[in-house]
């Protein structure tokens, strides 16, 4: 009786406090399975976790908390906030993978809860409740809310500064504290990830401005007040870069990592105009035939609907931007997920509602749940092996379920079923085939199986994706094996061996070295002989692990080496 109560009131804007409360336990227990369960269980996800671990530990260790480093030099490739976060929480939890991965942990929770708060604000209670349920469990933000990233704290701060400016659009008479609190969120977007902080709110805001035709609220007293605290936050930090680093930070932050990112992709294969929305529907499973109606939410005609035109210019404006951006990776758009989980929480609701009316939802939305039940199904025939494929084979059956309910028209066992697909699907994973995701992505065995086996005086050697997480697991100098003299987009302060005449002469020089590499690299350098493998040759997932010793020169015809 307590249920249909409490679902009954699903529908309602007027609310007692105790069925937000409701909402808000249900949302933290979601979130709790979602992004805390097993949090430290597996290795840190190479290449990016180690990057930011390692500059955590020796912000720590150095006791320099203004310039991030790594490998004992400065490197500008982030600002300060994030790191600040994660070194925080290595000195009062120790350097383990879940003090690494906590500050996300944190800040993927409150996003979902701050979806949940804007989302009652724009669309009601259960068009929220299932914005934040979405924020939860779609795979993209089960996998980001547990990696060492900056992505979730930037839209943490993107999303507050959207939801300022639309609360002053909405109480006039309250105008000047919400565009206050406004700027400051946006400094602090700014602090986590540089001008691109400042950009998103600018994109969504400016454009519901011009297009429709509102107030432009960026004036006035709240608005000096809030310049001022952004100068507060922002100021200290990037001047004293400035001062202390000169050209060199001002080249390598604003200019490489900014500038030109936007103008020179990094990862020429994602550089197409489709790449966003693939990752939008793609990373949505198992909610696409949400997303789908998200997007028919995005694309519908204004009509008086000012708060889903809010949503439809923060979504549009800054996804334009993004695919005009040459750099693309599935984590620069995740911020793109909240409006998003806004208008998908808006269309799922009209169907609680009014039930499928057109054509399109009637044959298309279970369409899309045939569609995800076929493409996680058929990803059990890949060659990931045996436990991913148990793995998907559990999804599977929870896509199947939610499609016979959503055919079958009911919607609530439909939304309950998909909640539950993409939190099973995590927890099997971890639960039980945690190892083997550690072999597929982290170094962590590669590390352990070094401590054991290393011999006086043998060097360490790794490919450009393993060489941060060696280093971590390891605490020892790393160099890295390339096959040309700068394989990074910026050059981090390591001894760079690049090209297989360098490499031999590396070798030439020590008793021996350890090496961690890809598949893609052990055909450039061991099929060349550019060095003896004295040691079986252990895989680890993409990566292995061999013990190569210097070729000695084969002798010239007619002269042996024997007497």
């Amino acid at each position: 009786m307590r249920y249909r109560r409490y679902v009954s009131t699903l529908a309602s804007n007027s609310l007692p406090r105790s069925v937000v409360g409701r909402d808000i336990a249900l949302l933290l227990l979601i979130s709790f399975a979602a992004f805390w369960f097993n949090l430290g269980k597996l290795g840190l996800i190479d290449p990016a976790e180690p990057f930011y671990a390692l500059t955590a530990r020796e912000m720590v260790q150095s006791g320099d908390w203004i310039t991030p480093r790594i490998f004992g030099g400065p490197q500008f490739e982030k600002p300060i906030f994030y790191y600040w976060l994660a070194a925080g929480s290595f000195a009062i939890f120790g350097e383990t993978e879940f003090a690494g991965r906590l500050p996300t942990a944190v800040s993927a929770t409150v996003l979902v809860l701050l979806t949940y708060w804007m989302g009652r604000r724009l669309f009601g209670r259960r068009a929220a409740l299932i914005s934040g349920v979405f924020m939860a469990t779609g795979i993209v933000l089960l996998v980001m809310g547990r990696l060492m990233l900056t992505d979730i704290p930037l839209t943490i701060f993107v999303v507050a500064a959207l939801y300022c400016y639309w609360a002053a659009l909405q109480e006039p008479e309250r105008r000047d504290r919400w565009i206050f609190w406004h700027m400051v969120a946006t400094g602090m977007a700014m602090l986590t990830k540089g001008p691109i902080g400042s950009l998103i709110p600018l994109l969504g805001t400016l454009s519901f401005t011009v297009l429709g035709g509102k107030p432009f609220l960026l004036r006035g007293r709240g608005f000096w007040a809030g310049l001022t605290a952004y100068a507060v936050i922002v100021l200290p930090w990037y001047t004293t870069m400035l001062v202390k680093h000169g050209w060199p930070f001002f080249e390598e932050f604003f200019i490489r990592d900014n500038w030109l990112r936007f103008l020179k992709a990094e990862h020429p294969a994602n550089n197409h105009m489709w790449y966003y929305p693939g990752v939008l529907l793609l990373g949505s499973i198992p909610w696409l035939p949400g997303a789908l109606l998200a997007v028919r939410e995005l694309f519908r005609r204004r009509h008086g609907h000012e708060s889903l035109f809010f949503v439809q210019c923060w979504f549009w404006a800054n996804l334009l931007f993004l695919t005009a951006a040459a750099s693309k990776l599935p984590s620069y758009g995740f911020y793109l997920f909240v409006p998003l989980a806004l208008a998908l929480g808006k269309g799922t609701d009209r169907i609680l509602k009014h039930g499928l009316r057109t054509p399109m939802e009637k044959w298309g939305l279970p369409g899309a749940a045939a569609i995800q039940v076929i493409v996680v199904f058929g990803g059990a025939f890949l060659p990931l092996g045996k436990p991913f494929a148990s793995a998907l084979y559990v999804f599977a059956v929870f896509l199947a379920a939610a499609l016979l309910f959503l055919a079958l028209r009911r919607y609530r066992p439909w939304l309950v079923s998909t909640t539950l697909s993409g939190v099973v699907f995590a927890g099997v994973l971890l639960v039980f085939y945690s190892d083997v995701i550690d072999e597929a992505c982290s170094v962590r065995p590669i590390a352990r199986r070094i401590e054991e086996i290393q011999r006086p005086g043998e060097v360490l050697m790794a490919g450009k994706f393993a060489v941060r997480g060696i280093a971590f697991y390891t605490g020892q100098p790393v160099s890295v094996i390339a096959n040309k003299a700068q394989p990074f987009w910026a050059a981090p302060p390591l001894k760079i061996v690049g090209g297989k005449k360098e490499l031999r002469e590396f070798l030439k020089q020590r008793p021996g070295a350890l090496v961690t590499m890809r598949m893609s690299e052990w055909h450039k350098y061991y099929n060349d002989d550019v060095f003896a493998a004295r040691e079986e040759i252990r895989w680890y997932g993409k990566n292995l692990l061999i013990r190569g010793l210097p070729r000695k020169p084969k002798a010239p015809k007619g002269i042996t080496s024997k007497p």
